[in-house]
């Protein structure tokens, strides 16, 4: 973001230092990632709706927002000062659906110029100089602008939605406008003034030096005192250092007159609205000391940030070692198996040796019967099978660490295992048996012509790799077990249809390929975990760049 205003560096720092908060978007479930997340949203918020305009244009009107707890009467308080129903005031909750902006006529221009405060939020309505119902408020995030000659010059008054509201959108929207706001006057009640919620923007507001003012509402006669020495002794416990400095105004309970509160109870309230929005000088003090607490703050909110992004590197690099070691675990297991000859079992095998028995070899041997097709088949199916249940179960595992991790979408996404179909033929599997096919044919055989059957040829050495060959372990069992008849079976007709010694060559070159093959088909299944990492945008130097564009900032000032 590239800005341009009386302070270029200052701004021009900003707006890049606004791009490195904005560009991360923490995706991984790391401990306390939502609160994360909301402060990365809230201090974007605040830049944009509030530092990069003021930074820009510092005059124009002071905006007080309005705030506080459900029904202290906010409304009430802003027609009560203007003498006029601007903002609507009832029982019915949230009365206040949006914010209304209410400012002098004189002040339009400014309020709704290009380098307004909250420039995302909309302006509806015309503004209103006298006649008319009184507004809720438009879109959460929109004022309803409302003009009036009794509002003093150089004052904009919003009035908010409640801070705790029910509604979730007047809830934030209440939170967001607190954060663009040059002051606020908090409104609290008898009832209400020990509300959490706005004790925590107060002592939020307070920390980033916002002009802050508090209206005790609707405070009973008889026990005013009591309600007022309570309050005082929160504000010194919660808030010690500026207890002090922070106005109390209380509004007695009262009758309502046309809906308003008699003027002369507000009287003090009225005299520090025009004290803190009369002078230009003032209103310009009030504005620097708000932006200096939010650039103040910038570094306390930045290191949160930091220390989350590096959370975030950190857990995308243990699920990926997370992965890494769940697809290393089951191809390894499947080399020993290809090591120890023991990759095909069961009814596959037995099936095998059924093909091969004495009498139904000539027939394998026979291009026509397209039975080496069928063998050919056969065995490749029962590596698939083999090789599909490890990719599963490694599938399972990065599943079972990575849940919660990851985005849900994700999580289903990762669920499909593609080629899991028992009997589905990778395609490293096939370019492997192909490629037997090309070392076979390079070894240049004079073999008989009934034994140049390809595919057969092919099943042999397959079945020979995966069963058959005479390997140590092999020859320890020979000398303790009884053979196995498939595997007997398999290794003399290697020896018939590969002669001379060519038939254990040719087994460790196959074995040899198709470590590689199942290298590259785990390495393929890997890389779409890795993949979904890579697309989540973690980025190793985000914390860094974050960091110095911080730097920056405070450089520039």
């Amino acid at each position: 973001m590239t800005i341009t205003g009386p302070d270029a560096d200052l701004l021009s720092a900003v707006g890049a230092l606004r791009d490195h908060i904005a560009a991360p978007r923490f995706p991984l479930a790391a401990d306390g990632v939502a609160d994360v997340r909301e402060t990365r949203d809230e201090l974007l918020n605040r830049i944009d709706d509030y530092l990069i305009p003021r930074l820009r244009e510092s005059g124009g009107p002071l905006h007080l927002v309005i705030g506080g707890s459900t029904g202290v009467g906010k409304s009430t308080l802003v027609n009560s000062l203007v003498r006029y129903d601007l903002t609507r005031a009832g029982v019915l909750r949230p009365t206040t659906r949006g914010a209304v902006l209410c400012v002098n006529p004189a002040d339009v221009a400014s309020a709704t110029g290009p380098h307004r405060l909250l420039p995302a939020f909309s302006r509806d309505g015309a503004p209103r100089a006298a006649a008319g119902a009184s507004l809720t408020g438009g879109r959460p995030e929109g004022f309803t602008l409302a003009a009036h000659p009794a509002i003093p010059y150089g004052l904009a008054l919003i009035d908010a939605p409640d801070v705790n509201s029910v509604a979730k959108g007047n809830r934030e929207t209440g939170r967001r406008l607190l954060g663009a706001a040059d002051s606020w006057l908090l409104v609290t009640s008898a009832e209400r003034y020990a509300d959490a919620v706005p004790w925590h923007l107060l002592n939020e507001a307070w920390r980033r030096r916002m002009n802050v003012a508090v209206v005790l509402n609707r405070v009973p006669a008889e026990s005013a005192a009591d309600i007022t020495g309570a309050f005082g002794e929160m504000l010194d416990t919660y808030l010690p250092q500026a207890s002090a400095e922070i106005p109390v105004f209380t509004v007695p309970e009262t009758t309502l007159t046309a809906g308003l509160i008699p003027e002369y109870l507000l009287d003090q309230l009225g005299t520090w609205l025009h004290a803190v929005s009369h002078d230009p000088q003032v209103r310009l003090a009030a504005v620097r000391r708000t932006v200096l607490g939010l650039l103040d703050d910038l570094p306390q909110q930045i290191s949160v940030l930091y220390e989350a992004l590096a959370s975030q590197v950190e857990l995308a690099n243990r699920l990926r070692v997370q992965a890494d070691l769940a697809y290393s675990g089951e191809r390894a297991a499947l080399h020993d198996a290809v090591a120890a000859g023991e990759l095909i079992g069961g009814a596959a095998l037995v099936e095998w040796q059924t093909m091969i028995a004495p009498g139904r070899v000539e027939g394998l041997l026979d291009p026509a019967t397209a039975a080496g097709g069928t063998a050919r088949r056969l065995l490749l199916a029962a590596v698939a099978d083999q090789v599909s249940a490890a990719v599963s179960r490694a599938s399972d595992q990065v599943a079972a660490a990575w849940r919660g991790m990851v985005p849900v979408e994700e999580e289903d996404r990762l669920a499909v295992t593609a080629g899991s179909r028992a009997g589905a033929v990778a395609p490293e599997l096939e370019e492997w048996a192909n490629r037997l096919g090309e070392l076979i044919a390079r070894t240049r055989m004079q073999a008989e012509e009934g034994r140049n059957e390809p595919d057969f040829r092919v099943a042999v050495l397959i079945a020979l790799v995966l069963c058959g060959r005479e390997l140590p372990r092999q020859r320890r069992r020979r000398r303790t077990e009884p053979p196995i008849p498939a595997v007997a079976a398999t290794r003399r007709l290697a020896d018939q249809v590969f002669p001379g010694g060519l038939a254990e060559r040719l087994a460790e070159q196959a074995a040899a390929a198709l470590d590689a093959s199942l290298g590259a088909l785990f390495d393929r299944h890997a890389y779409r975990h890795q993949r979904v990492l890579t697309e989540l945008g973690v980025d190793p130097d985000a914390a860094k760049s974050l960091l110095e564009a911080g730097y920056a900032v405070q450089r520039a000032r």
